[in-house]
């Protein structure tokens, strides 16, 4: 996996959105390692989207977002984002359908952690 996002400040994201399960604070309640709650790992998702997609306006709706695998803190995460349909708008710019797959890698084998569907307002 070449390239992505270290997840870092994992307790204090979650803590600033009032997600308290200990499982995102005390390594011990999560066998050893932090978990990260599931909005820090598609803000990066979205992030990633934004950097290959410099016209990204904003995301106005989601299609779905599947969490299919956990992500800790100290992961890398690297996203392949793919067009799905596109449709301009009489105004200039358009919409379009994404899915972003999220993959996660701590030294070891990427793995599967995120595939998150969702329709952006382009530029």
């Amino acid at each position: 996996m070449g390239g992505g996002d270290v997840v870092s400040a994992a307790p204090e994201l979650a803590r600033l959105t009032l997600n308290m399960a200990q499982v995102h604070h005390d390594a011990g309640a999560a066998g050893g390692a932090r978990l990260v709650y599931g909005g820090h790992t598609i803000g990066l998702a979205l992030s990633q989207a934004a950097r290959a997609l410099p016209n990204l306006v904003a995301v106005t709706a989601w299609h779905g977002c599947a969490h299919v695998g956990p992500v800790r803190e100290g992961d890398t995460l690297a996203s392949e984002v793919a067009v799905e349909r596109r449709r301009a708008l009489p105004g200039g710019g358009g919409l379009v359908h994404l899915r972003s797959l999220v993959k996660a890698a701590d030294g070891g084998e990427p793995r599967d952690v995120l595939d998150w569907r969702f329709v952006a307002v382009m530029a």
